[in-house]
């Protein structure tokens, strides 16, 4: 049989998900500065050996992030992404009622619905910049089995008070609630340990807290995503309800390369906010809502309802916000770019609108 592709012709972006009419991306939210200098070069020295089976366990990656975290392996599970894991772990719950906070990544919702769970909504408003306050303890229930936060969220990007987050965690677990915390922006933050749940696994059994190198490393390629649960019941329904070679050998070679570089999150913490506040500062100067974020990426509004296809037409793509809860087409989250990029956002945006 002849191949329409010559295997010298070949590449790996003839393997990614790509828009051919898209100049510039800010719909994805993936670390600006790319894939880490300790994953590419380390795999320029390597044999690949793909006739061998991946470590079904991932036990180096898990070690490695054992010493991170300071948790015990034994609360920690790899996936294939943060979203293989949220679906192992709905399906190995089947929740019959949970409660997301909204808002947020949309997949949370689509993993309850195919085992048929009740789905309650606590809705975060604009006015209060979507910030989480005390309201969320009187509406939990004792009939809610699980409940979703996304911390910072997404695609507001707020970022919950440490203190509000305890006592949720404790309320929870008086109610029998499993509370599921997603932290895949978590690590964007200079100061995330000061934030993180990750620690309180060891003390509360109705803790999972999801992570994933697809953002912070810009490894979306690779498919890695970790977890730490507080209960080994949990833990091991999770991995029944997985296949056994879930991450490969290549996938866990990139988490611990990327997990040593100290380097790339070091010049992240320097890139990062100046960048975000530079490109939050010109959004507000262009007369547009725009909220204050922990995330490398902004949500903003405008009046025009149809701006996202005006930005597709000059060949730039937002992430359309009309799928996330609560929120309509006039919001639009953008991540954070080089600045490069940014400036030619902005200055694309401002004919957009209608400036000279």
């Amino acid at each position: 049989m002849e191949m329409n592709y010559g295997i010298d012709t070949i590449c790996w972006n003839d393997f990614i998900e790509k828009d051919k009419c898209v100049g510039l991306d800010f719909s994805v939210n993936t670390n600006p500065l790319g894939v880490p200098a300790a994953v590419t070069d380390k795999f320029l020295r390597q044999e690949m050996v793909s006739e061998c089976y991946p470590d079904p366990d991932c036990n180096l990656l898990v070690s490695c992030l054992e010493e991170k975290y300071k948790v015990s392996a034994r609360y920690i599970i790899c996936g294939n992404g943060a979203d293989d894991l949220l679906y192992r772990l709905v399906f190995a719950m089947k929740p019959k009622r949970a409660i997301i906070v909204e808002p947020t990544f949309e997949e949370y919702s689509r993993a309850l619905a195919l085992v048929d769970c009740e789905i309650s909504h606590y809705q975060l408003k604009p006015e209060n910049q979507f910030c989480l306050d005390a309201g969320i303890l009187s509406a939990l229930q004792d009939n809610f089995d699980m409940m979703f936060l996304c911390n910072p969220n997404n695609p507001t990007g707020q970022l919950i008070d440490r203190s509000l987050l305890l006592q949720l965690l404790m309320e929870c677990k008086r109610r029998n609630t499993l509370l599921v915390v997603d932290e895949c922006f978590m690590e964007f933050l200079p100061e995330w340990n000061l934030y993180s749940l990750k620690n309180e696994v060891i003390s509360y059994s109705n803790l999972v807290v999801i992570d994933a190198f697809t953002k912070t490393y810009s490894l979306a390629g690779f498919r890695l995503g970790f977890c730490l649960v507080g209960s080994m019941e949990i833990l091991s329904a999770m991995k029944k309800w997985g296949q056994s070679f879930s991450v490969s050998a290549p996938a866990q070679f990139a988490g611990v390369c990327a997990l040593h570089d100290q380097e790339y999150m070091q010049t992240t913490y320097q890139f990062l906010p100046a960048e975000r506040e530079w490109l939050f500062q010109r959004l507000k100067a262009l007369g547009l809502d725009v909220w204050l974020s922990y995330g490398n990426y902004l949500l903003f509004r405008t009046s025009d309802k149809a701006i996202r296809e005006k930005l597709l037409a000059k060949k730039v793509k937002v992430r359309d916000c009309s799928h996330f809860y609560g929120l309509g087409s006039e919001y639009c989250r953008i991540a954070i770019r080089t600045h490069k990029e940014n400036l030619d956002f902005i200055e694309i945006l401002r004919s957009v609108l209608g400036y000279e």
